[in-house]
């Protein structure tokens, strides 16, 4: 019973903080977010490295992404329809396609498939905690459906258990700095 009792203790000790802390990092592990709108798509995502998908939907997504409540429009393009609006729009051209928002007429993220975070184009980029998400998706008969794990954040939560804040964000200044995008600091803003 000793064990259990120095448990506790840590715990008390501890406060409510540590344990509200704990709770916030596990959120920010997963990603689920419904859709609705048009379109026939299927993809998946592993981190920055790859992301493969076919179709194409115009829709509005919300839920809990990493952390984070999501509700926005998105204009999402992949094979075929990607590669053909690469050939009449070249300055806008990219295997994968996303646009975010009511009046997104460029793509903030555009990339070539393999090593998007490297080769990838656009007005936005993912943050370092975002970079490894594993995600897969997929619209048909006018709802969507997409989840995710984020092994960073996750890694973030058992580090955490020891109270070493490997994503910066226990504190609150650190929960006001989270994003899923980032402006590219290296590529300027598209113009609409």
């Amino acid at each position: 019973m000793k064990p259990i009792a120095a448990i506790a203790a840590l715990l008390s000790l501890s406060g409510c903080g540590y344990l509200a802390e704990r709770g916030r990092d596990f959120g920010d592990i997963w990603r689920v977010e419904g859709s609705v709108g048009v379109g026939l798509q299927a993809n998946v995502n592993a981190g920055e490295l790859v992301h493969l998908g076919v179709g194409s939907s115009r829709r509005w997504s919300g839920g809990w992404a990493y952390g984070i409540a999501t509700s926005e429009r998105r204009r999402e393009d992949h094979f075929p329809l990607s590669y053909a609006w690469s050939i009449l729009e070249p300055e806008v051209q990219g295997l994968h396609t996303l646009r975010i928002g009511d009046d997104a007429r460029r793509p903030q993220h555009r990339c070539a498939v393999l090593f998007p975070g490297a080769l990838g184009g656009g007005a936005l980029s993912k943050p370092p905690m975002q970079y490894w998400n594993l995600e897969i998706g997929f619209m048909a008969l006018g709802v969507g459906l997409e989840i995710g794990f984020n092994p960073a954040e996750f890694l973030d939560l058992v580090l955490g258990l020891f109270t070493i804040d490997l994503g910066g964000d226990d504190d609150p200044q650190g929960r006001a700095r989270r994003s899923l995008w980032i402006p590219s600091s290296s590529r300027p803003a598209a113009e609409p």
